[in-house]
C-alpha cells in the first residue's frame, strides 16, 4: 500500500499531498547533457536536479505537447521559454568550487529564475505541470497565498510552491519560489535583459557580470545597538567602510552566503574581456548608469579585500590570493563615485525574495 504525505494543507482546507516515495522518470544526466551544461553541475543536489528539467522542458516548450499529448492538451507557445537561473544555482553551474567537494560549495534550497516578462506566465504554468510529465520530484503547485500574490504582482513577478528535499525519512520539504520578470528588483533594480540573447553561451544563466551585480547588491542599514549581535554571530565583517553616513546607524554588505558565491565566482573567472572571463567593460558601462548601484557594488567588493580574514574562512594560499587579485584588478575599472549620502541610497520600499 503507497503512503501520501501532505505537503500543504491551505486556509480553504485544501490539501496539496503527493505519494512517496517521489518518482522521476527522466535521464537527468542525459538531459544535462543534451543542455550543454558542465559535467561537474552536482545532479546528486536536489534543486539542482530540478532546474536542469526546468530548464529543458522550458526550452523545448512549443513541442512538448506532442511528446506528453495526455498532459498538455495544446501547444504551451509558439517559441522556446528561456528562463536564466540566478542565486546559488546559478553559481553552482558557472563555478566548479561552488560544487560538491570544491572549497566554495554551500547549501541551495532552491533555484531561482527570471524570465522575459512576456514568458512569465507561460513559464508559471508550466511549473504547475512538469510533475505529470516527468514525475513528482519535479512537483510544484500555488497556493491561495501564491494566487494571491500572483494576481497583485501579474506580469512582474510570480511564485509557486515546490518541492526542494527529501530528509532522511523519505518525507519531502516544500519552500516558495520566486520567479522574476526582466529585472531583479531588490535594494537596486539590475534589469537583465539583454542577458536572454547570450542564454546558451552562459550556460542559462543570467551571466558572470550580473551574477556579481545581483550578489553585491545587497546592502543595509542598522542601529549601532544592532552591532553586537551581528559581534555575537561573527558578522562584524559585513559592516561597510563607509564614514559619511549617519553616525547613529551602520550599513551593512552582503550575508555569507554572497560572499561564498562572489569568492567562487572570482576564484574560477578571471577578469579579463574572453570567454568565461567576468567582462569590466560591460561592468561599468552599466554601472556608470547608476552611481547608487556603483556605490553598493564597489563597497561590498573593496570591503571583501579589506577584510581578508573573510575569504581565508573557506580558502586560502593562492586560492584566496587569486580571489583578492581578480577584486582588486575589477575595481580598477569600475567608476568612483564622488557624491555622498548619509541616509539610504537603495531600495527601502521592496519585498526582498530569500535568494539562493
Amino acid at each position: 500500500m503507497s503512503e501520501r504525505a501532505i505537503l500543504y494543507r491551505d486556509a480553504d482546507g485544501t490539501t496539496y499531498d503527493v505519494e512517496l516515495p517521489l518518482t522521476s522518470n527522466v535521464d537527468v544526466e542525459e538531459v544535462r547533457d543534451e543542455l550543454g551544461l558542465p559535467s561537474y553541475v552536482d545532479l546528486e543536489y536536489f534543486p539542482m536536479r530540478n532546474a536542469v528539467v526546468t530548464i529543458w522542458a522550458a526550452l523545448n516548450a512549443p513541442e512538448i505537447h506532442r511528446r506528453y499529448p495526455d498532459i498538455f492538451e495544446k501547444k504551451i507557445c509558439g517559441e522556446p521559454i528561456q528562463p536564466l537561473l540566478f542565486g546559488g544555482a546559478a553559481v553552482k553551474v558557472l563555478c566548479r568550487s561552488a560544487n560538491k567537494n570544491g572549497p566554495l560549495s554551500r547549501h541551495v534550497k532552491d533555484t531561482d529564475y527570471i524570465v522575459s516578462k512576456k514568458q512569465g506566465w507561460r513559464f508559471y504554468k508550466l511549473l504547475l505541470s512538469l510533475d505529470k510529465a516527468f514525475g513528482t520530484h519535479f512537483k510544484s503547485f500555488a497556493t491561495m497565498n501564491d494566487r494571491r500574490f500572483n494576481g497583485w504582482r501579474h506580469g512582474e513577478r510570480y511564485r509557486v510552491t515546490t518541492i526542494n528535499g527529501v530528509l532522511d525519512d523519505g518525507s519531502p520539504t516544500i519552500t516558495v519560489m520566486d520567479i522574476l520578470c526582466d529585472a531583479i528588483n531588490l535594494r537596486h533594480k539590475i534589469d537583465v535583459r539583454d542577458a536572454f540573447q547570450r542564454y546558451r553561451e552562459n550556460n542559462y544563466t543570467i551571466g558572470l557580470e550580473y551574477m556579481l551585480l545581483s550578489k553585491a547588491q545587497f546592502i543595509n542599514e542598522v542601529s549601532r545597538e544592532d552591532l553586537e549581535q551581528l559581534r555575537e554571530h561573527g558578522q562584524e565583517y559585513r559592516v561597510l567602510p563607509y564614514p559619511y553616513y549617519n553616525r547613529d546607524r551602520a550599513v551593512i554588505g552582503m550575508e555569507e552566503k554572497d560572499v561564498k558565491d562572489v569568492c567562487a565566482i572570482f576564484l574560477d573567472h578571471p577578469v579579463g574581456d574572453g570567454g568565461s572571463e567576468i567582462n569590466p567593460k560591460v561592468l561599468r558601462r552599466i554601472l556608470d548608469k547608476d552611481k547608487k548601484l556603483a556605490l553598493t557594488f564597489t563597497l561590498n567588493l573593496r570591503n571583501l579585500v579589506e577584510r581578508s580574514d573573510v575569504i581565508t574562512r573557506w580558502i586560502g594560499g593562492s586560492a584566496a590570493s587569486t580571489v583578492a587579485d581578480g577584486v582588486n584588478d575589477l575595481l580598477k575599472h569600475l567608476p568612483k563615485v564622488d557624491k555622498r549620502w548619509d541616509k539610504p541610497w537603495w531600495n527601502t520600499a521592496v519585498e526582498t525574495p530569500t535568494i539562493g
